[in-house]
């Protein structure tokens, strides 16, 4: 109710026009716990996971994709060819794009409670330009993100879902209050009600007041009447500039062949006005011709005076480019008969044929608009004229092929086409043909119909799209072509005109094509009917795969026109596999989605049959029939455990694993689980997650310099600090956005619950231990309750609780960083398993100062080649990695502790605690380095994270142990692979045995020597460190 004031957590803001509030009562949280409860009730004790596709402005529940919990969702969006929809979680206010295998109808035991988020706007204040500035939601994020308020009600807006409300803050002052402090608005002049014809009289009759005031004895310039428009004719086709922009309705142009004309007025009117000062005896009459000074250039216009809003301010209309503005008197000049013989320059126009899909033109369509034709050179057809507007066609002949614009919005679903009195005409006659004792029949019925699908052939390679998935045994696909793809998009742009034009009774038949309205998103699809019921069909949406009834009076008529184009949808099961069971569980499932869903995918056609095609499908590499029946989700038919794919099974199981694992770091990710605290945490830009597939700094190829190592995984796997430094600014526009997301998104203290632990090599916002701010960082590696951590844009490390980790939004990667994920060039060679005495080598190696130079990059990670300086032995570290493998692989049969790392560029590679913990990952700093400790060196020390002492102790622990266990290892593994005898009593070996006697001593001392080699390597730096 209004005037009603009450406390409330700020749970989501997106601008101060849109903010979320949970009121903080017994009742509400009791509601929410409730809710929470029954949901997650009844989605756990549901195991199908048969498709089901909700309606636009539905309320459904809703998977979220941090935590795998159900939440009450708004349907705001739906795309059916994309398979997603944004849905609002109305008890929380963030927002989400999900899979629509992700949203299940709402259960009838849901109790039927309001939203318990409340939707907000700041009443009293506006933007100081037309939208809310990003600095200025940043800074209000931080001011009342996930904090206790006052809320008072002033209005409520709209259907009631909307509320402009005063904020009062802990400091006790108002947010509207903060926004006009700081700049970001200014207090709101409240008009809410439309200007009646009596308001408009008056506010006439004030601007002539405001005239006639003070112009006795003026100038009020009633000669200058202003110039006759141009002359334009139906038919007429011209180049133009687009001068100003309103809407579709509201465009005015200029004619390029003018442009000439134009200038040399524009010298004429700097001329004129340059040589009259200004007087205050010109006073000019509203709807008189002046000249006219422009606010942004300063330049000299000619402009009708169109009324005065003070007694000293009039508003001018620029004739000759169709804008408008208000300025001081001071500001206006007498004009001469001269400067008024050349017509207006402006023309007024609309677009022909569209109008605003709701009352009026929405702010996506008119940005879209905008992008579209300004600053280019576009051609006016002119179709009509309605109310002293040219009705026209806009042609963009610089696009290829050439773009129309009207044509573009319609197809984008930003405007709806006119029907025009020519159809209409069409239409009645039609109707007046047709007898009243006989039912009206559409013409298209009488055109025979052909269509076609999109057919594959046996034994042909096809990259596919996935549009439906089912289960491994049916799913359907797109053929992923771009020219097809915008073709479709084309094409229903062309069903919503052909829908919509006209609604003649129809009467479906049973395998015949027709054009279908999808429940979904509202939208016209083609479909061919399946089964007919009294008032419902059963139908085949035929272009993405969905099966499912809609009702017959939302069925039309289809032209053959529209079925030029072959059907997209290909129906599709996967060769090699099939359930263990007489089901797919819902853990083979979710692995399918997994590995299918979004991707790009290669498949080879086995089988064709009437009922679709077989096909043998690999997504990023892998073989999606050996992913799952290695991981025991199928088994294969053929009962034998040679895979489908030509791959070797140890490298399929490997990749499926990693590629998976990776998903589900990125999408299943669990929150808090205190129910008063608790909500669906989503980005306010983008979804959060722990993406291992972040996007690191190529290096130029070639480039020879001195590495300054970060931190080290493996040889497989390590960082590097970046040659360029980061950006301040950019980096503190992130950090501040960072911030303000993790202070609203920080699990509560109190929840007991454990969060899920990133995969090394993934990215996360960590919260430093010396400041307790929040920072990005990737993870090193990961033990029970804690994670070593890289701060990605300052180079140090330590280790922190997994309580103060974060997923991290996509949006907030933008920036690069400065570290650089980098790898040992030939790591094809390398192992999936790494001994702990090679990996403390390697680093040991590194902290040699090593000269590296950038090979190639490999998607993933720079590949280097590392080598050292001649004063040290020279020498690539490649080489001396494989043969230490080499060494270690013959002289210790039973392998001893080990790590696992990744070699297959995925930037997952891990380190294990438990395995070998004398070799932690190491921040290799060297004494040429160290000027790069200092995180004053990178900007403000307030906002940098120090370098724990604590990571420098275990760094040096580590040192030291290297300076006995590996090398005292090595000389233990020294035993001789072969004896040799000295005895020639056997007569069998004695005269034969020579040759290969020396093969083996020679192999011996290559060891030797490789192995000394080795040793010196290891105790040359420790020696000088005793020293």
């Amino acid at each position: 109710m209004k005037g009603t004031s009450f406390q409330a957590t700020v749970v989501e803001v997106y601008s101060p026009s849109r903010l979320f509030v949970l009121a903080q009562s017994p009742e509400i949280m009791e509601a929410l716990q409730s809710i929470s409860m029954e949901l997650q009730k009844t989605r756990s004790g549901c195991a199908t996971v048969a498709a089901y596709v909700p309606c636009l402005g539905e309320v459904c529940s809703v998977q979220f994709s941090c935590d795998l919990k159900w939440y009450r969702g708004l349907v705001q969006t739906l795309s059916p060819i994309q398979k997603t929809a944004n849905v609002l979680y109305i008890d929380f206010g963030n927002e989400e794009d999900v899979p629509v295998e992700r949203i299940k109808p709402l259960a009838a035991n849901i109790p039927l409670i309001a939203p318990c988020a409340m939707e907000c706007r700041v009443a009293g204040v506006v933007p100081t330009t037309d939208s809310w500035s990003g600095e200025c939601c940043i800074a209000v994020r931080q001011v009342v993100a996930g904090k206790t308020v006052t809320v008072r009600l002033v209005d409520t807006l709209g259907s009631g879902r909307i509320h402009a409300a005063d904020i009062q803050l802990s400091m006790g002052k108002q947010l509207s209050t903060f926004l006009t402090e700081h700049g970001y608005g200014v207090k709101e002049e409240v008009n809410l009600l439309a200007p009646t014809e009596q308001d408009i009289n008056a506010m006439v009759s004030a601007s002539l007041e405001n005239f006639r005031r003070f112009s006795n004895g003026k100038d009020n310039n009633a000669w200058a009447k202003p110039p006759e428009p141009q002359t334009q004719a139906v038919g007429d086709s011209f180049s133009a500039l687009v001068t100003h922009l309103q809407s579709p309705d509201e465009i005015v142009v200029q004619k390029l062949q003018n442009a000439g004309m134009i200038q040399e007025l524009q010298l004429k009117l700097r001329e004129h006005c340059g040589q009259m000062p200004g007087t205050k005896r010109f006073r000019p009459a509203p709807g008189t011709a002046c000249c006219a000074q422009f606010l942004e250039d300063n330049q000299w216009y000619r402009a009708k005076v169109l009324a005065y809003s003070s007694e000293q301010r009039v508003c001018v209309g620029y004739l000759d480019f169709g804008n408008s503005e208000e300025v001081e008197l001071s500001r206006l000049r007498p004009i001469n008969t001269s400067l008024l013989a050349l017509p207006m320059q402006a023309i007024p126009c609309a677009l022909a044929g569209v109008q605003p899909v709701g009352e009026s033109w929405s702010e996506e369509s008119l940005l879209a608009l905008t992008r579209r034709v300004s600053n280019r050179i576009l051609r006016i057809d002119i179709h009509g004229a309605h109310e002293g507007k040219a009705l026209v066609a806009i042609i963009d002949e610089g696009s290829d092929p050439h773009a129309n614009v009207a044509e573009l919005l319609l197809s984008a679903g930003y405007a709806l086409p006119i029907i025009t009195s020519t159809n209409q005409q069409a239409a009645s006659s039609n109707q007046q043909q047709t007898s009243a004792g006989e039912p009206q029949v559409s013409s298209v019925a009488c055109v025979p119909l052909v269509w076609s699908c999109t057919e594959l052939h046996e034994g042909q390679m096809v990259a596919l799209l996935a549009s439906v998935l089912q289960n491994p045994q049916e799913f359907y696909c797109h053929i992923n072509n771009p020219k097809d793809l915008q073709r479709l998009s084309e094409l229903q742009a062309e069903l919503k005109q052909h829908c919509e034009a006209d609604a003649p009774s129809f009467t479906p038949k049973v395998g015949e094509p027709c054009c279908a309205l999808f429940p979904g998103d509202g939208a016209w699809y083609r479909a061919i009917v399946k089964e007919l019921c009294e008032d419902k069909a059963a139908v085949y949406f035929v272009d993405c795969g969905y099966n499912m009834q809609v009702e017959k009076s939302h069925l039309r008529p289809i032209t053959p026109q529209l079925l030029t184009l072959p059907f997209q949808a290909v129906r599709c099961w996967l060769t090699g596999v099939e359930a263990l069971g007489s089901e797919w569980s819902s853990e083979a499932l979710l692995w399918f989605q997994t590995l299918v869903d979004g991707e790009h995918l290669s498949a080879l056609v086995r089988s064709v049959t009437d009922e679709g095609y077989g096909v043998e499908l690999e997504s990023r590499g892998q073989n999606v029939a050996a992913a799952l029946i290695s991981e025991e989700l199928a088994k294969d038919p053929r009962e034998t455990e040679q895979l489908p794919a030509a791959i070797p099974k140890e490298m399929n199981e490997d990749k499926s694993r990693e590629s998976v694992k990776e998903k589900e770091h990125s999408h299943t990710q669990a929150i808090s689980e205190d129910i008063q605290t608790e909500k669906p945490k989503a980005a306010i830009q983008s979804a959060a997650a722990f993406p291992v597939d972040w996007t690191t700094v190529k290096l130029p190829f070639n480039e020879t310099f001195q590495p300054l190592i970060a931190a080290v995984t493996s040889p497989s796997l390590f960082y590097l600090l970046g040659p360029s430094q980061v950006d301040s600014s950019k980096l503190q526009e992130v950090m501040m956005e960072l911030a303000a997301y993790c202070s609203t998104n920080q699990p509560s203290s109190s929840s007991s619950s454990v969060l899920s632990k990133p995969a090394p090599g993934a990215i996360c916002c960590a919260q430093f231990s010396a400041d307790n701010n929040w920072y990005r960082a990737v993870v090193l590696e990961v033990g029970e309750n804690e994670v070593s951590i890289i701060y990605a844009d300052y180079g140090n490390t330590e280790k922190v609780q997994l309580s103060q980790i974060l997923p991290i939004p996509r949006h907030l990667l933008q920036l690069p960083f400065l570290i650089t994920r980098c790898a040992l060039s030939g790591k094809e060679h390398f192992p999936a398993v790494w001994p702990v005495e090679v990996l403390q080598m390697f680093q040991d190696l590194l902290l040699k100062g090593v000269v590296a130079t950038v090979q190639s990059f490999d998607g993933s990670a720079n590949l280097l080649s590392l080598t050292l300086p001649t004063e040290m032995g020279g020498g690539h570290l490649t080489t001396m990695i494989l043969d230490a493998l080499q060494a270690q692989a013959k002289s210790q049969p039973s392998p001893g502790p080990i790590l696992k790392a990744d070699h297959t560029g995925s930037s997952t590679c891990m380190t294990s605690a438990e395995a070998a913990p004398d070799s932690p990952p190491l921040n290799l700093i060297t004494e040429n380095q160290k000027g790069l400790e200092s995180p004053a060196a990178c900007t403000d020390p307030t906002t940098v994270p120090l370098l724990p002492q604590t990571v420098e102790k275990k760094n040096n622990i580590s040192a030291e142990s290297s300076k006995e266990e590996p090398v005292q290892k090595m000389i233990d593994q020294m035993v001789v692979p072969c004896v040799i005898s000295t005895k020639t009593d056997d007569p069998s070996t004695s005269g034969c045995c020579c040759l290969s006697l020396k093969t083996k001593i020679d192999r011996l001392e290559k060891l030797l020597e490789l192995q000394l080699s080795l040793i010196k390597q290891l105790i040359g730096p420790m020696a000088l460190q005793e020293n």
